[in-house]
């Protein structure tokens, strides 16, 4: 599964990126990186003619997709692939167009909601609505949520080390401080399926459950931008999600004492307009250049694209016998 990155013009490979063509494939080097790269057969001629095309430059994505049939459905792909190892540069001689915080982030939420309908399955929620979801599958989704909620504090607190404004450090310490201890909350949800917290502080989170984490961890210590704007995410209500829960867990027998606790945590987070929290960041910021707006988008692509991930491995994971406790190490 991946996401559409089209955020070039006309890529072309960096300066000093080399290619070295084999039997197999071909080798990319950039710096002390070195890439290889297998080409198939079938494919393989318009797969060279396309890195030629790359080092030259000046070519939109639709009039490489038209020169290279065979690859006409994968060009944005392997733009995307090369970009992410920081291979690709822009050579389109179009102004650069600076912006606003706040304009930015109106074009950033229509970019997550065209995501989103791109992935318009939604698996978990779909599974809800469904009735596929089961009993392990209802308590799996509160102890990912439950990783999540506790880790976030430590997540949170790097962002605070920044030279920001007075308004935005405010914004931001008032938010940390909202989010402490809430944990708690989802400690008691647990506890009322049997899964207590001498449990709890043995168990870890899922490879895709950790990988969010992690990735909001290093935004908040690294590319504060992006860390404004992935709060969003986090933070987003959804109410029919929520209906969906509690008609499910109604309708397997799980207590209200399990659901009421996630809802308790959701309506906390309403009420103090943590869905707002990217909007004031924002509205701070007074300019964002270009290239920044387009790290940004390519970040919170791929983080979109990791949630709806996390879901999938969530129903994988405890929807087979026995899925909670073999994650428990002594």
């Amino acid at each position: 599964m991946t996401v559409t990155t089209d955020f070039f013009e006309k890529p072309r490979l960096r300066a000093n990126v080399s290619i070295q063509v084999n039997d197999a494939g071909c080798v990319l080097r950039y710096r002390e990186q070195e890439y290889e790269i297998e080409l198939a057969p079938e494919t393989r001629s318009d797969a060279l003619l396309l890195l030629e095309m790359l080092r030259a430059g000046g070519h939109s994505l639709d009039e490489l997709s038209r020169k290279l049939p065979s690859l006409a459905d994968e060009v944005g792909t392997i733009c995307r692939d090369l970009d992410r190892f920081s291979l690709l540069t822009e050579t389109s001689m179009k102004p650069v167009e600076a912006k606003r915080g706040s304009q930015f982030y109106r074009e950033l939420g229509r970019l997550i909601e065209r995501v989103k309908r791109r992935y318009n399955t939604r698996p978990y929620y779909q599974g809800l609505l469904s009735g596929t979801i089961g009993r392990e599958q209802l308590i799996g989704y509160a102890l990912e949520y439950y990783h999540i909620v506790r880790m976030c504090p430590g997540l949170l607190a790097p962002s605070l080390s920044h030279h920001e404004t007075r308004k935005t450090r405010e914004i931001l310490q008032g938010f940390f401080v909202s989010e402490l201890n809430h944990d708690v909350l989802l400690e008691r949800s647990l506890a009322a399926v049997g899964v207590g917290r001498s449990e709890l502080d043995r168990l870890v989170p899922l490879p895709m459950t950790f990988s969010v984490c992690c990735s909001l961890g290093v935004y908040a210590r690294l590319h504060p931008m992006t860390f404004k704007a992935a709060l969003f995410l986090f933070e987003e209500p959804d109410g029919d999600f929520n209906a969906a829960f509690k008609a499910r867990c109604d309708a397997l027998g799980l207590p209200k004492e399990f659901y009421g606790p996630i809802f308790e945590h959701a309506s906390i987070n309403e009420e103090g307009e943590h869905d707002h929290i990217s909007e004031l960041l924002f509205a701070d910021v007074p300019c964002i250049s270009e290239e920044e707006q387009h790290v940004v988008k390519r970040h919170i692509c791929i983080l979109v694209e990791s949630l709806l991930l996390m879901e999938r491995q969530i129903i994988d994971h405890y929807g087979k016998a026995g899925g909670t406790i073999p994650r428990c190490f002594d």
